[in-house]
């Protein structure tokens, strides 16, 4: 049994430990454009069944792999991320979209503003050592929604891409992978 006074003092050595320090981001190493491509990985289906259908529906979509191209940028001292994405449901136009972001707090910032024919209603970045995400929340026409994700795993040539598309109804989430260079 743990005497009071030992209680106390491990308490008092570990309130006295020096604090966790955060991992750094190097933003300034991402800093550039990169290119690559991407093609369709799998549908996940969401449903919620019980019990689960014995043949799970599955969906396919087309393999040929599509352009992607991002950038990521410093304006106003604050991080903006270009996308351009050339197939899929969530095709960019010519001009790709850009998503300017509030200060980095805790591995997250809010958009501030967009650049984009398509406007997202809301949208996130999230930081961590070696990666950056988007979420983004488009309303279509008709006011249904899609929600998009794109990470990027930095890599010592690139980055390694992910795509996510949720469907308004939240039955299904379709991915696509790919890699990209840095260009400049």
């Amino acid at each position: 049994m743990i005497t009071r006074r030992r209680a106390l003092a491990v308490t008092g050595l570990l309130l006295a430990a020096t604090p966790a320090q955060a991992q750094q981001v190097q933003w300034a190493g991402w800093l550039g454009t990169y290119a690559g491509t991407a093609r369709f990985y799998r549908s996940i289906p969401l449903e919620d069944i019980v019990p689960p259908p014995k043949v799970p529906r599955e969906e396919f979509d087309d393999g040929k792999p599509f352009a992607l191209q991002f950038a990521v940028r410093n304006v106003d001292d604050r991080p903006a991320v270009w996308l351009r994405i050339d197939g899929g449901p969530m095709q960019t136009d010519e001009a790709g979209e850009t998503m300017f972001f509030g200060q980095v707090t805790g591995g997250l910032a809010l958009l501030r503003s967009a650049d984009a024919r398509a406007m997202p209603r809301s949208a996130s970045l999230t930081v961590r050592p070696n990666q950056l995400g988007t979420e983004a929340l488009f309303t279509h026409a008709d006011g249904s929604f899609w929600r998009r994700y794109f990470t990027a795993t930095f890599t010592s040539a690139g980055a390694d891409v992910i795509l996510w598309v949720f469907d308004a109804t939240g039955t299904r989430a379709r991915t696509w992978r790919g890699a990209t260079v840095r260009r400049a």
